[in-house]
């Protein structure tokens, strides 16, 4: 469930990266774009994908043992670090983070899921 979580925030934030560019580029706008597109929404969005990724990771690696994971949310993080400090490409760092941690959580799933079957 918390990989689950995390994922689905992991890739709202995706989406938001992908789709506010586009919408800008045709000129479509609507009442919450200015919100959407501001900083603190990535902010927020940062915060989210950090809590569930320390929510999830440390119980997951106390089961199963392996690394992998967890080293794809230090990756993540180390991204979104880059995104919030970078002045150029800021929307590729936010992309590949988000890209990363959803590999991490549905890693964290898998080898959860496997071990419960044993």
């Amino acid at each position: 469930m918390r990989d689950a979580l995390g994922a689905v925030c992991s890739g709202l934030c995706l989406i938001h990266c992908l789709a506010l560019p586009v919408l800008a580029a045709t000129g479509t706008t609507f009442i919450g774009f200015a919100m959407l597109s501001s900083e603190s929404t990535h902010l927020w969005l940062c915060a989210l994908m950090m809590v569930f990724a320390l929510w999830a990771f440390p119980s997951g690696w106390r089961a199963h043992k392996c690394l992998w994971p967890g080293l794809l949310a230090i990756a993540a993080a180390v991204l979104v670090l880059l995104a919030l400090f970078a002045s150029e490409a800021e929307e590729t760092y936010w992309i590949a983070s988000s890209l990363t941690l959803i590999g991490g959580h549905l890693m964290n799933r898998y080898l959860l899921r496997a071990r419960a079957s044993l």
